[in-house]
């Protein structure tokens, strides 16, 4: 992109010359998100030097404390790609949700950092540490996206929550409709940006943890604590059970082969009144007479429009047009 003269026009439009107009506002932009990219190494740092046998304790205890003994040992085989973003996964955790004995004490690692004693950041990286543990670790439903510019996501753990479009370039161009994977969400402006820890699932691991973490907090608060602390859990302990036991790049590749849809334009009419082993030897058109079943027949189309994607991305090869297959059941695609 061409630099902008301080003394040339400036670009948004206003007739005034930049360094009366934007400049000021775009120096800002560039402070921040140095502060931003190098505010949670700063964070892990310190952390690390001041309370060393307290994070690796809180690490076992804590990040890993739903796994069994076996399971510890096989994250020490993970492929170095899986290792470096295992290794991301905890040192954010650390930061939004981790509690650490100081002085027989447990206290959150957001309290130590951002208390008196603790590190010193700017405002502004004081602001996106603040930030960054605000949200809670979710589970996010890719909606929309547009490889290289950003993903629509839903909030899949929350009912009352609004699709949120957020800016990203490489976990946009990594995924697929209908992916689920773990996140948090940071405010950003007016808007939201991803915070850095992913927690990628299969779409059937995705749901498994949703069921789970929706009969925990079947009851409670919402927003409290208690609920923070079991998405937290549950999402994380399903991650790393996944990285451990099937979800190797060949177990992935043989699940979308495995799951491809046999269908054709031609066999749409057909298919619909096919009596399916997973809707209960039921139709798809029979078991949308039911609220149970609707909800069914809605996940049947996420998943075959969800591995065909990935199919895809992985074989090469044309996309089916899935949307008539949805206007024929007359089903919406942002129906839960």
């Amino acid at each position: 992109m061409q630099k902008i003269g301080r003394n040339e026009p400036c670009p948004c439009g206003s007739g005034k010359k930049y360094k009366k107009c934007c400049l000021a506002k775009e120096q800002g932009k560039a402070t921040r998100l140095r502060d931003e990219s190098t505010v949670a190494k700063s964070a892990l740092d310190w952390l690390g030097g001041q309370y060393p046998d307290g994070v690796r304790t809180a690490i076992q205890t804590g990040y890993y404390t739903g796994l069994k003994k076996a399971e510890k040992q096989a994250l020490d085989e993970l492929p170095a790609e899986k290792k470096d973003l295992l290794s991301i996964n905890i040192g954010e955790w650390l930061l939004t949700d981790a509690k650490i004995a100081v002085e027989d004490e447990n206290k959150p690692v957001r309290e130590l950092l951002l208390g008196e004693s603790g590190s010193v950041f700017s405002d502004a990286g004081r602001s996106w540490l603040s930030s960054l543990g605000d949200r809670s670790l979710s589970l996010f439903e890719v909606r929309q996206l547009k490889p290289g510019a950003g993903l629509l996501l839903k909030d899949i753990l929350s009912s009352e929550s609004s699709e949120v479009w957020v800016a990203e370039s490489k976990l946009s161009r990594g995924l697929v409709l209908w992916d689920i994977f773990g996140a948090r969400l940071v405010q950003n402006g007016e808007g939201y940006k991803l915070s850095g820890a992913v927690y990628p699932f299969l779409r059937e691991t995705a749901n498994a943890c949703k069921a789970k973490v929706l009969r925990k907090v079947k009851g409670l608060e919402p927003c409290s604590a208690e609920v923070r602390d079991i998405c937290c859990s549950l999402i994380t302990t399903e991650w790393l059970r996944s990285l451990v036991t099937a979800h190797s790049t060949e177990t992935t590749e043989a699940a979308v082969t495995d799951q491809q849809v046999e269908l054709s334009s031609d066999s749409l009419n057909t298919w619909v009144d096919e009596p399916l082993a997973i809707l209960g030897n039921r139709s798809p058109r029979t078991a949308l007479k039911t609220a149970a079943g609707r909800r069914s027949v809605v996940e049947l189309l996420k998943n075959f429009e969800n591995q065909n994607a990935h199919h895809v991305k992985l074989f090469g090869g044309e996309e089916f047009e899935f949307e008539p297959l949805w206007d024929l059941l007359g089903l919406k695609r942002d129906e839960e």
